[in-house]
């Protein structure tokens, strides 16, 4: 009972509303028997006053204090009442016939009073249990156009009382079912322009690997060289499509949160060479150098294969964008907080605006190349921070930069 009164606002102002109408009820009841218990002895001073007046005035030697003695005397009170008796006088129907009256009116008065009380309280609990309807009625209204797809909810009131708190939690839950519905909107969105961002990143080199088959099958005089350029064409787009198919089921992997990161002691030299060695490659055909300066010798910790990853897409990018017979240099220094891997190319650098999106998947900026589809940057974006670390990105017209974090 407690409970549901510290909880309930409303059922304490119905209580409070019933005491204040029952306090003045028993207020009233309390003034009128007062005025009539001294209307009633007024009644029985009088009496008494006629009486003594009439022996006063048939005895004029009586003395008085005798008079006051015998009438606080108790000694023959049952013979004086069988002698009034005889005459007709009782508590029934003697001086106190006036009493009766006001008697009467005194329970007729309670009963009004009574009356009273219980309309009053009738009333209060139908007016209460109106207004409570009228709020129920409207929560259910809103939690109709909740279904609907409507989150406006007005927050008006201010009692504190159940359905108000109710009120309040509904709109918490509102807030988070709209919530929840825009970012379901927006993932649908996003959904919708990776998939006809990857449709379209597969059918371009798709449509052209096809029709270099058409041509190497259809043209039988085709001289060697031709041939060859056109096979390792063939290859490149082969090529691009394998690592952009590898890159997606990397991201969806990462996005559906199967991927669990090993924590382990990494070396960052090991790290470098093994991913040097990969894009080796890669880097002769840009005619590409590497230059490494820093510290040495140098651990993070974190899963070596996934560091592998997000720094490969970080190189890969460096050489696509380095300028021929430049360099991409490689920087690693360990500070009191963390450890630091940087890459710079000295390629043409990016533009402020494209900056803002750089790491945004599927995008690709003013400069980007032909063979990028721009979801590398966001992989190692996704593996760095996992990892509790820090991939940023800085760049003028002298090249770009992206700095790797670790928290030593």
């Amino acid at each position: 009972m407690y409970s549901v009164w510290k909880r309930s606002g409303g059922v304490k102002s119905l209580f409070v509303a019933a005491f204040a109408i029952m306090a003045m009820c028993l207020t009233l009841w309390n003034l009128y028997v007062s005025h009539a218990m001294q209307k009633i002895n007024e009644e029985h001073f009088n009496a008494f006053a006629v009486l003594l007046g009439e022996v006063r005035a048939q005895y004029p030697d009586f003395d008085e204090e005798e008079w006051i003695v015998y009438l606080n005397r108790q000694d023959h009170a049952a013979d004086g009442a069988a002698r009034l008796e005889r005459y007709g006088l009782s508590p029934e129907n003697g001086l106190s016939g006036r009493q009766k009256a006001e008697q009467r009116n005194l329970y007729w008065f309670g009963f009004l009073l009574l009356s009273f009380l219980g309309l009053g309280i009738m009333i209060l609990m139908c007016v209460y249990l109106r207004k409570r309807q009228r709020a129920l009625d409207r929560l259910a209204a809103y939690l109709q156009r909740v279904e609907q797809g409507d989150y406006l909810l007005e927050m008006e009131e201010s009692q504190e009382d159940e359905l108000s708190r109710l009120k309040s939690e509904l709109y918490k839950v509102t807030v988070m079912l709209k919530e929840s519905a825009e970012l379901s909107g927006r993932q649908k969105k996003a959904l919708a322009d990776s998939v006809s961002d990857i449709s379209h990143q597969l059918k371009t080199p798709l449509t052209s690997v096809m029709v270099l088959l058409d041509n190497l099958s259809e043209s039988g005089r085709m001289d060697e060289k031709t041939r060859k350029r056109f096979l390792a064409e063939i290859t490149r787009q082969l090529t691009n499509m394998n690592w952009l198919i590898a890159t997606l089921l990397k991201l969806s992997r990462l996005d559906a949160g199967v991927v669990e990161f090993e924590c382990e002691e990494v070396s960052v030299d090991d790290l470098l060479a093994r991913v040097m060695g990969n894009l080796e490659l890669a880097a002769e055909w840009k005619r590409v150098r590497w230059e490494r300066s820093g510290d040495r010798g140098l651990v993070v910790r974190g899963d070596p294969y996934w560091l592998g990853e997000a720094l490969t897409n970080i190189l890969k990018n460096a050489i696509e964008h380095s300028v021929s017979e430049s360099t991409v240099d490689i920087r690693t220094e360990r500070t009191k907080v963390y450890t630091l891997i940087s890459v710079r190319d000295h390629g043409e650098g990016i533009s402020e605006e494209d900056l803002k999106h750089i790491f945004e998947r599927f995008y690709r900026g003013k400069y980007a190349k032909e063979e990028g589809v721009g979801i590398g940057l966001s992989l190692a974006r996704e593996i760095v921070e996992r990892q509790n670390g820090k991939l940023t990105v800085g760049s003028d017209e002298k090249g770009t930069e992206f700095v790797m974090k670790f928290i030593n």
